[in-house]
This record gives C-alpha cells, structure tokens and sequence, in this order.
C-alpha cells in the first residue's frame, strides 16, 4: 500500500526520499481547500521562490480549443530546430507528469517528485498565512520551476482557463497566441463571445507581439480593440486551399513574410490548419526576436511529425476526442461528416455536468447509429442514465452503461470488425478509455 506520509502537511524524514506517488498525491491533495485569489497566490509563491519565471523565454497560449495542438505544433518545431523545450499544458491525459514535458518527454516521477519536496514548504508557509494555494497553482508553479531547473531555451505555456486572471498570467512571454475562441466555461468567464475575449485579450502584454488563430468577426473585432490600446503587433496568419485526408491534413500558409505551400500537419480533421498557422504565426515572431534556428525546412519535419494524443487518435477501429465543448463537437462532426459513415458509428460518450449538454448531444446524435452514454471517474461527471436521456431527447438510439470498461466493451460489440467507435464527450474519459486500449496493445505486444 502506498504511504502518505506527509500528504496532508508535514514533509518527509530528512534523508527520506518523497516517492512519485507521494508527490502526485500531496499536488491532489490541495484541491479540497485550494481558493484562487487572482493572481496573488501566484505572485506570493513565486516571490518566496525567487520569481524564477522572470528569467524565462516563454510563448503564451490561450483559447477556447486548439490551443493544446497549437502548443503540441510549437514545441514540437521549436525542437525540430535545435532549441531546448519546456511544454506546461493541461489537463493530463493518463499520468499528472504528461503536464510538463522537457524536450518532448513528460517529466521523471524523480523530478517531480524533487519538485514537490522543494515546494511544499512554501505552499505550507502560505497556507499559514491564509493562502490555499489551487491544485492549478501549485501545478503551474512546478512547471516554471522545471524548466528553470532544466534551463531550457523556450518553454510553451498553455493557459488552464480564461486568461487574465488564469494563473499562468504571471509570466512575461516573448509571443502570446489566441487560439479559437469559443463559449465554454461561461459561468466564470462571462455569458457573450465578446466578454469571453476580453478574458483571453487578458494574457496580451505590451511591447509583446499576439498572434489570433482563426475567429468569428465579433471574436477578432473585440481582440484586435485590445491589441490596438496596448498598441502592440498583431499576427493573423491564414491558411488556404485547405486539403485532407483521414489521417492528416494539407495546406498553404499565408504568413507575414510570405506563403508557405502544401504544409502537411500530421493531426487529422480540417480545423488543425487553423490551429498549425497559430503556431507558424508564433514561431514567426520567435524568429524575428532572435530564435534564427526555425526554418521551413524544421517547421514541414515537425509539423508532418507531431503527435498530440486523443485528438482523433486511433486505436483500430477505436478513434479517441477531446472534444468536450460545442466548438470542439463542432469540428469534431465536421470530421465525421467527411471520414465516417453514421450507420458503421457507435459513439461512446460520457459528458460533464457543467457543459452545454443539450447542444453537444444534439449535434452529436446526428453523426452515429447508436450512442452508448457511461460516466468517467470523476465527481462533476454527467450520471450515464441522464446523459442517455439527453439524447433520448434528440432522437438517437442509445442505451447507459456506467462503467467506462464495460462501455467501451458493449460499443465494441454493437460496431462489429466492420464499425467505428467514437469515443468523445470529455478528456477525462478519453484518459481512461486510452488507458484501458494501450493496455490491449501491450499485452498483444507481449503475448
């Protein structure tokens, strides 16, 4: 049994190494009392650790979807080219570590765990003063921490939620990008489009350029105003003659300094061009503050190269998506509507509470014959029985299997060797069910 020794306060024995476990453990441990408070948790931990962030080479990321594959893109060119990366993105898929990565790889359980060990006193010292510090918090501060530790040359920070006040906002970045901006979240971020931009216009900085990924008109009108009274550089790349293929999508990128043609991004569904001319935008702008090592030629590698997992990612006749929002369900049905047949689609879905169900199921019901409705292991899940009902409402054949393993199960069975199972509705979902196929496959490997 795993000990958790000094979980809840207290640290280990001197000489006493903290455990991976025990270190996963005690970041979990914040939650129930964690309270944001702006940014002044933030700015009181990273004070007391020397504001080692201050010293950082950084991109910011922010948006509604598409900013982790923007971010997957970045990192993954920005290596290609030589430089030493740091990723902070979130959430985790399968493992807490996959949160911050160095040169692509998801940190040691030794390192994390040195981390934690150096923190926690800190976080103990501010809870004592009356801060309790978030779970994202103490993450974020963990990620800074590591890549200041590792020295690496650009570090990839990806927004959690909003922007202004999101704890990453306490960094100083070369480039900030906004990815697509949609309605999610709308409880802390505001009820329109346009007051939901504001909150992502929050990570602009002066004398610091932005690049905008693709957004409606009333999205763009409100950040380029923003962009406008800092009086800093606006970046809108394009993409054109947008071309895909079930496995990958082609295109021409319009830049400020010319047109890349026929860039291939290695990440299925039309959507990613826009995503990919985030990133091209950002590494642009990289480029003319001094990172000379991106080329064309480091940036087609990377781009046919990048993996970012459970975005439209297969596993036999098994495609995994994190599309969790109706801009994500969006795209992910526009996918569908190309490179799957509703009469060979079985969808397994499981939903959170606190999302737009009744859309997501509305437009979700019209893209496979049968829906099979579970719930993943986590407190805010939707219960099977209620999201079946919801789409009940829309007309779709469906039945609740709870448990995610017997779900994926009973899927499988109604889609036959002939059919496909969509799995999407929640990354908490996509975490366990991808768990659950590369088990299967090790074990293939194995036997």
């Amino acid at each position: 049994m795993m000990s958790l020794r000094g979980v809840w306060g207290g640290s280990p024995k001197k000489g006493d190494s903290m455990t991976e476990a025990e270190a996963i453990a005690k970041i979990h441990s914040v939650y129930p009392s964690g309270k944001k408070e702006g940014l002044t948790n933030m700015r009181a931990v990273m004070a007391r650790l020397g504001d080692v962030q201050n010293d950082l080479k950084m991109v910011h990321v922010a948006g509604t979807n598409g900013k982790g594959s923007c971010c997957a893109m970045l990192e993954r060119a920005l290596r290609e080219a030589g430089y030493r990366t740091g990723l902070y993105t979130s959430p985790y898929i399968e493992k807490y570590n996959e949160r911050i990565r160095i040169d692509g790889t998801p940190i040691s359980g030794e390192k994390l765990a040195a981390l934690v060990e150096r923190v926690w006193p800190v976080i103990e010292g501010c809870r004592e003063e009356g801060l309790l510090i978030t779970e994202f918090e103490l993450g974020t501060v963990l990620a800074l921490l590591a890549f200041a530790q590792e020295k690496t040359d650009i570090a990839i920070i990806e927004v959690g939620l909003g922007g202004r006040l999101d704890p990453t906002n306490i960094i100083r970045p070369l480039v900030s990008v906004i990815t697509n901006v949609g309605m999610d979240h709308m409880h802390f971020l505001g009820d329109t489009i346009e007051e939901i931009a504001m909150e992502k216009a929050g990570i602009m900085k002066p004398d610091t350029p932005v690049v905008l990924g693709w957004q409606e008109e009333a999205v763009r009108k409100t950040l380029l105003e923003a962009a406008k009274t800092l009086d800093i550089p606006v970046i809108e790349p394009t993409a054109e003659n947008v071309r895909e293929t079930s496995q990958s999508v082609v295109f021409d990128a319009k830049l400020p300094e010319g047109t890349i043609q026929r860039l291939c991004v290695s990440l299925p569904g039309g959507h990613q061009a826009d995503n990919a001319c985030a990133a091209l935008g950002a590494l642009y702008a990289l480029k003319t503050r001094g990172y000379d090592r991106i080329t064309q030629d480091a940036i087609r590698t990377a781009f046919a190269d990048v993996y970012w997992p459970g975005r439209l990612e297969r596993f036999g006749n098994v495609i995994l998506d994190g599309a969790h929002n109706e801009p994500g369900v969006k795209a992910l049905c526009a996918y569908c509507e190309k490179w799957l047949q509703k009469e060979n689609t079985v969808l397994l879905t499981g939903m959170m509470t606190d999302k737009d169900v009744g859309k997501m199921t509305q437009m979700l019901a019209l893209r496979a014959a049968c829906v099979v409705a579970t719930q993943p292991a986590i407190p805010r899940a939707m219960a099977a029985q209620e999201l079946a009902a919801a789409f009940e409402k829309q007309g779709a054949s469906v039945l609740a299997v709870a448990e995610p393993k017997a779900a994926l199960a009973r899927a499988r069975e109604i889609a036959g060797e002939g059919g496909t199972v969509l799995c999407a509705g929640s990354l908490y979902l996509i975490g366990e069910i991808r768990s659950l196929l590369r088990q299967e496959k090790e074990f293939e490997h194995v036997v």
